[in-house]
């Protein structure tokens, strides 16, 4: 009698236990961020052929990006946070398994040295010394690319974008753009990189002596190939700088992917809206042409505070404020707001 009674409580409680867990189970449903610095939001795809949700956030550029480091477990939350280093790709190349930071190195490079030579994906890390012709993509010009869609869209002089997994609307943010962001989030070292929206970590960077600086240093890589030859461009943050540079295609530095976002429609939209802001960059007088009507029309700084603006005759005068990027948000009449981001110079 005893036993019976026992199997029925066990199966009971598996029973609550596994009804616990199917109820507390709750599938996310991720979307962009906000349109104001600083809002965050979530995007779920695949990668290193597992279901992963990264935290996406609105730039101070007015871009939206990955606020974690592709192949990190999870945001940083401090300049040795190992868990948000993430992987270390060579440039031009993508999700294959090289970009793991236990890799193999092989000094020995595929043939041929580009793209086109990994034949849809190699696990080996090539990288063999210092300006050695044996580096990955070593004879690599300045007219070569890193945005091939998907391994099978690679060439000779062009790299898939490993960003491409997220979505084809996603991808490398050129140097420019990274300059751009920079300047926007006001980072000078890691310290302000860490701070800002984007949440940026020194990873360190890996080379044919290994992996070195994690911690200190951050080398990011941008899709913008180099003028020298076997380079491609980079962000480099320290203690003391942040500035862009160029680096042999060999190095495994961090990735981070940026989204396409200048006007944000809501979620619900079904009828698309016409609109021009002009001229951009504005050295302080903006127009605005809609196809619809307006409502309200917001403009905010960098740092995501209001600023009040005169808005007359479909204009917004800013030239009392000071040159810069801002972010001007247009309300409409049906609820709906769209967001797009200026330049004043």
């Amino acid at each position: 009698m005893i036993n019976k009674l026992s199997s029925v409580i066990c199966k009971v409680s598996l029973a609550i236990s596994f009804f616990t867990f199917t109820n507390n189970f709750k599938s996310q449903t991720c979307n962009d961020p906000g349109n104001i610095p600083g809002d965050v939001g979530c995007v779920t795809f695949n990668y290193k052929a597992q279901s992963v949700t990264y935290k996406t956030v609105r730039g101070a550029d007015g871009k939206i990006w990955l606020q974690q480091n592709l192949g990190s477990a999870k945001i940083a939350s401090s300049l040795t946070d190992s868990d948000a280093y993430g992987d270390l790709f060579q440039w031009g190349r993508w999700d294959d398994g090289h970009q793991d930071r236990n890799s193999v190195l092989k000094a020995v490079p595929p043939s041929p040295n580009n793209p086109s030579g990994l034949n849809m994906g190699d696990v080996s890390f090539y990288s063999a010394g210092y300006n050695s012709s044996s580096n990955w993509w070593s004879a690599g010009v300045s007219s070569d690319k890193w945005t091939a869609e998907n391994p099978s869209s690679a060439t000779v002089n062009n790299g898939a974008d490993p960003c491409k997994a997220i979505g084809l609307s996603w991808r490398l943010p050129t140097v420019d753009e990274i300059d751009n962001a920079m300047t926007a989030e006001n980072i000078s070292e890691y310290n302000s990189a860490l701070a800002s929206n984007l949440k940026l970590v020194p990873a360190g960077m890996k080379d044919y002596s290994g992996i070195f600086s994690p911690g200190t240093r951050l080398y990011l890589w941008s899709s913008s190939a180099s003028p020298y030859t076997g380079s491609g461009q980079h962000l480099y943050i320290s203690q003391f700088s942040t500035l862009t540079n160029s680096a042999g295609r060999d190095a495994g530095m961090s990735v981070r992917c940026i989204k396409d976002a200048s006007i944000i429609l809501g979620a619900s939209d079904i009828k698309k809206v016409n609109v021009g802001i002009y001229p951009n960059p504005t050295n302080g007088i903006l127009n605005i042409k809609i196809d619809t009507l307006v409502e309200n029309v917001n403009v905010f700084n960098v740092v995501g505070q209001k600023i009040k603006v005169e808005f007359s005759n479909n204009q917004i005068n800013l030239q009392e404020f000071p040159n810069g990027i801002y972010i001007v948000e247009i309300q409409l009449k049906n609820g709906k707001s769209l967001s797009q981001k200026v330049i004043k110079n």
